[in-house]
């Protein structure tokens, strides 16, 4: 009996281990987003309508997830008139054109102030005084010189995404190895093979958290600016529909933003996916 018995827990153990192990190997292959996020949403959605519903909370203080919803519906239904699909074309327009041409001026001018030390000593101050400085205090200055238009929110996000973009990639360039340096210097790469093959591979991990922070920033300048001057976008529109208490809509154009948001990070990561291969954390866990 003690002989079986123990053949019997020795089984159970075993399976149970097997279990734990494909739960494990489940868990590897299928990110645990894929499950957890869904499930996540669902809670807060599922608390928010009870907490509203128990309390009775008025809809103009906090609507329920299926006004919100309504809203939602309206607001992407392409048969009606007032959709916004104008006004997020607009915000995707101004957002994409400043993060693009701002991460493009930051990378030039840290690839010129890297090769030339003495100007990078004499700019770095006011490099630190305009990185610390709040952009959207000059906010009204865009205004004034570039309209209402969607110009002074593109420049305005330029200079947003501009200097993080720059820091961190002037931290990229210097991050490199001297010695790996000095060992393409002694077999006689040029400087394009140098930087090519050794500076910008080394740097990109710092030059892409520059961007996804950069990103981020992009977003949020360009609806500061369409609440302070904008004639059209999703940053007006929220505007609009505070002014007249629309609190379903205003949290309807907040998901959009979400979820705009959440793309433009997912293809940003993607990217880096993409070229940051070699890189341990862009691997999957297990991998």
């Amino acid at each position: 009996m003690t002989t079986t018995s123990a053949t019997t827990t020795a089984t159970t153990s075993i399976a149970i281990g097997r279990e734990k192990r494909s739960i494990t190997a489940w868990l590897r292959a299928h990110r645990p987003e894929t499950i957890g996020t869904p499930l996540t949403i669902v809670a807060i959605v599922l608390i928010w309508w009870a907490a509203v519903s128990v309390f009775e909370v008025r809809a103009v203080v906090m609507p329920s997830p299926v006004d919100v919803w309504q809203a939602l519906v309206q607001a992407l239904d392409p048969s009606n008139p007032a959709n916004l699909y104008g006004d997020i074309r607009v915000t995707l327009y101004e957002i994409i054109v400043g993060f693009l041409l701002g991460s493009l001026l930051g990378l030039v001018l840290a690839l010129i102030l890297v090769q030339f030390r003495i100007v990078e000593r004499i700019t770095k101050p006011i490099i630190d005084a305009f990185q610390s400085m709040p952009k959207i205090a000059i906010a009204p200055l865009f205004i004034i010189w570039f309209g209402f238009g969607s110009v002074s929110k593109i420049a305005l996000v330029v200079v947003v995404v501009f200097f993080p973009v720059l820091v961190a990639a002037l931290a990229g360039f210097k991050s490199v190895d001297q010695e790996r340096l000095e060992v393409m210097q002694s077999f006689g790469a040029s400087k394009w093979s140098t930087f090519s093959k050794l500076i910008l591979p080394a740097s990109l991990p710092f030059v892409f958290t520059g961007l996804e922070i950069s990103l981020v920033q992009a977003i949020t300048t360009t609806i500061v600016a369409e609440f302070l001057s904008g004639t059209a976008g999703l940053g007006v529109v929220i505007v609009q529909m505070g002014q007249v208490l629309n609190t379903a809509g205003v949290f309807a154009v907040t998901i959009i933003l979400g979820v705009i948001g959440w793309v433009l990070v997912l293809i940003l990561a993607a990217i880096r996916r993409r070229m940051l291969f070699w890189s341990i954390d862009t691997r999957r866990p297990g991998i």
